[in-house]
C-alpha cells in the first residue's frame, strides 16, 4: 500500500467511524466519564459540587451559585452555578484513531488497539478536567483559588492546558499513537521514514 492510498483509505473509514461515533454519543468516552466523575469532586471538593452525564454532556456542579447577580459560595446562594460540556468536543479522538488503525497492516493489532485507546481515555479524563476547572475560573474569577483548602494551578496554567487538551490532543494524540504503533513495521518505516525493506533492498543489490 502506498502513502496516497492509505490516506484515501482513512479518510473512506472516517465515515462508518465517525457516524458510529455520533450515534453513540457519551459511549465511547465512557470510562474517561466514570473517572471525571468520581476523581474531580474528590480532588476539588471545594469547588466541585459533584459531576453528572447528560445525554451527551457532562453537567459540571461548582461549590458556587449565584444571589442578587453577584456571585456567591454556594451556601449564600439562591442558584447554583452549574457549567454543561459537550463530550464529544474530546472524544472525537477516539474514531479518527480507528480509522488510522483500521487503515494499517499492525502485528498484535487488537492489542496495540485497545493499549491507544487506553491513552487516549485517559487524556479525555485529563481534558474534562482541564474544561471544568476553566469554565468555573471564567465565571467565578479568583474565588475560586481563594475558596479551594489546596493549591490549584495559575490560571495561565489552566488556560494552557484547556487550549492544549482540546486544540491539539484530540487531533495530535491519534497520529503519534498510530505512529508508535507501527514503529517495528518494516512497511511502515519504509513509507513514513525511507528505510528500505528487505525486499527493495534485495531489489537494489540485484540491480
Amino acid at each position: 500500500m502506498t502513502l496516497y492510498r492509505f490516506i484515501g483509505l482513512v479518510v473512506l473509514l472516517m465515515i462508518p467511524c465517525f457516524a458510529l461515533w455520533y450515534g453513540l454519543g457519551a459511549l465511547p468516552a465512557a470510562p474517561a466519564i466514570w473517572l471525571t466523575q468520581f476523581a474531580l469532586p474528590w480532588a476539588a471538593p471545594d469547588i466541585i459540587h459533584s459531576v453528572t452525564l447528560d445525554q451527551h454532556q457532562l453537567m459540571v456542579f461548582s461549590r458556587f451559585g449565584e444571589r442578587d447577580d453577584a456571585i456567591v459560595p454556594l451556601a449564600q446562594a439562591e442558584y447554583q452555578l452549574a457549567f454543561p460540556q459537550s463530550v464529544r468536543l474530546l472524544s472525537y479522538s477516539i474514531p479518527f484513531y480507528t480509522a488510522l488503525h483500521c487503515a494499517s497492516r499492525i502485528k498484535d493489532s487488537l492489542g496495540r488497539y485497545a493499549r491507544g485507546v487506553i491513552v487516549l481515555w485517559f487524556l479525555m479524563f485529563t481534558g474534562f478536567v482541564a474544561v471544568a476547572f476553566k469554565d468555573v475560573m471564567v465565571a467565578v474569577g479568583p474565588m475560586m483559588h481563594e475558596a479551594s483548602s489546596l493549591p490549584l494551578p495559575p490560571p495561565s496554567a489552566i488556560a494552557l492546558l484547556y487550549q492544549f487538551s482540546t486544540l491539539i490532543v484530540p487531533t495530535v494524540a491519534p497520529i503519534l499513537l498510530w505512529a508508535w504503533a507501527v514503529r517495528d513495521s518494516p512497511h511502515w518505516q519504509a513509507l513514513l521514514l525511507g528505510r528500505a525493506t528487505g525486499t527493495a533492498a534485495d531489489s537494489d543489490q540485484q540491480r
